[in-house]
């Protein structure tokens, strides 16, 4: 029985230290990060004015397949309309990650 509970630790003391991973600690705070701020955020806004105008032109084309009862139209207006919305989620999701990231105060 004293040969399995060491076994047991062992082998569990083993697993502890393959399941550990160090937290690493980025800095956000060296220079050009102003500056990739501001190409975020003009990224961030032609990126935003495309996927109004697409998002637009895809829901007309949604609109145009219903009325003619073209299904397959319709199908691509939706496709459209969903990748402006997915195009511009990450784009946003890009300048909240450059904001985060400038918040960190680690060094």
């Amino acid at each position: 029985m004293n040969a399995l509970n060491e076994a047991l630790v062992t082998a569990h003391a083993r697993s502890v230290n393959v399941l550990t991973v160090n937290n690493p600690s980025p800095d956000f705070s060296g220079p050009g990060v102003s500056a990739l701020q501001s190409i975020a955020n003009v990224v961030f806004a032609i990126v935003l004015t495309l996927g109004v105008i697409g998002g637009l032109i895809a829901a007309g084309f949604i609109v145009v397949g219903h009325i003619s009862s073209n299904g397959r139209v319709q199908k691509m207006g939706i496709v459209g309309v969903v990748s402006c919305v997915a195009g511009v989620a990450v784009a946003a999701g890009i300048a909240g990650l450059i904001n985060w990231g400038q918040s960190l105060h680690v060094a």
